[in-house]
């Protein structure tokens, strides 16, 4: 197997309106406490060739992502299902997708952020080399996160890793670890929070490295327990070292991976949201007019009239999710911000096979919760779908999803 491995700063500029947190703050970025990358990674065996950005970015517009794959397709040779551009989700780096009232977009930024994600696609691309090795662990550590949704909710503490070694030069380390980079809260200044540290500490230990989020709509910093803005540059870099250095320890100790055939797909699975009329949504209009997000709901009401005058099923949403395959080992991303209790499905469901899971991948189109949270009128089961412009989904949707994506694999792996 060849790969090749390139780094770009996709750093805004100061001023630019910071994404995560609503409603209509215009926290805008007053320094750069450290800097955003998009890191890229091109795996090829034999004839075929996958291609991963990974940003420092809270995430993208499915139009967007769309955009880079058709421009990498065309250039470089690539099926688009070959092409994957998951984000860390950090909260203190600039909005480049639709969160009405959470940061308003740089247009100027995002013009030049899709220049420099092809580059360093292109980069990757043209700077493969053979590996002389492939090790691969999956293990629990000390949590960083806590289950903020339910009390006693599933958190994922496992850490996951893979690293590449070369005859020459440093080893590739892909860390895999799900909780929402929301350490630092609102401040006003650009970071990748604990995801750019733990790439940081591992160059400093020797690795190039990227950070891949795992499923963390439900899952916050344990630091965030304290209080919503307690968190510092002293607690990102803990948390870094951490799994920085849980990765190093174990990867020495894992088994290297034999006879990797490798792959790529995407499935297609429709979703069911809950249906409104207009006299539903003004509903919602006149629960929330006294509330923080007033103006927010009232945006969303105006559009999802709209949406139901032209859409042709109004209330059916296509999730696409993308799936890279090393042997055993499954690169499997959704498209939102998505509980844990659904990667936890994905992995019971196919128990033969290493699952990682990736969120906000390619796109974040909304929050992917389990049942009882859209029962209960959850943040991310209904009001988080006032930001993204969303109806909420039927009770169950995302358990289906993950029921469904599992079943899909299966079925594409066994064919």
């Amino acid at each position: 197997m060849k790969i090749g491995y390139s780094v770009v700063d996709i750093t805004p500029p100061l001023g630019v309106e910071l994404c995560g947190y609503g409603y209509f703050l215009e926290r805008k970025a007053e320094r750069i406490m450290d800097r955003l990358y998009a890191r890229a990674v091109s795996l090829q065996q034999g004839e075929k060739t996958m291609l991963l950005i990974n940003s420092d970015l809270i995430g993208f517009t499915r139009e967007f992502s769309d955009d880079i794959k058709s421009h990498l397709s065309q250039e470089l040779g690539l099926d688009k299902t070959h092409i994957m551009m998951p984000c860390t989700h950090t909260h203190t780096g600039p909005a480049t997708s639709v969160l009405v009232g959470c940061g308003e977009v740089d247009d100027t930024y995002v013009a030049s952020l899709h220049s420099l994600l092809i580059q360093a696609g292109r980069q990757a691309f043209e700077s493969k080399r053979e590996t002389r090795e492939i090790k691969y662990f999956n293990v629990p550590i000390e949590p960083v996160g806590f289950n903020r949704v339910y009390k006693d909710g599933p958190v994922d503490s496992n850490l996951r890793g893979m690293a590449f070694y070369f005859d020459e030069g440093r080893p590739l380390a892909m860390v895999n670890y799900g909780c929402h980079p929301v350490t630092m809260g609102s401040a006003s200044h650009v970071s990748a929070d604990y995801p750019g540290r733990t790439v940081k500490v591992l160059a400093e230990l020797g690795y190039d490295a990227l950070f891949l989020n795992g499923f963390c709509g439900d899952i916050n910093p344990i630091s965030r327990q304290a209080g919503f803005n307690t968190g510092t540059e002293e607690t990102i870099e803990g948390y870094g070292k951490q799994i920085a250095n849980e990765f190093v320890k174990h990867i020495k100790d894992s088994t290297s991976l034999k006879n990797i055939d490798m792959d790529a797909f995407e499935l297609k699975i429709e979703l069911n949201v809950q249906q409104y009329d207009e006299a539903k949504i003004d509903a919602e209009v006149e629960f929330f007019k006294n509330e923080a997000n007033s103006k927010v709901v009232a945006i969303w009401a105006e559009r999802m009239k709209e949406h139901l005058e032209t859409a042709e099923k109004p209330y059916i949403e296509e999730v696409r999710v993308q799936v890279f395959r090393f042997g055993k080992v499954l690169f499997v991303g959704f498209p939102g911000e998505t509980f844990t209790e659904l990667g936890l499905i994905l992995a019971r469901s196919l128990p033969e096979y290493e699952i990682v899971t990736l969120g906000n991948c390619n796109f974040t189109m909304r929050y992917i919760p389990t049942r009882e949270d859209i029962i209960n009128l959850g943040y991310a089961g209904h009001t988080s779908c006032f930001i993204y412009n969303r109806f909420p989904l039927v009770p169950g949707e995302g358990e289906r999803l993950a029921e469904m994506a599992a079943e899909g694999i299966r079925q594409y792996l066994n064919k």
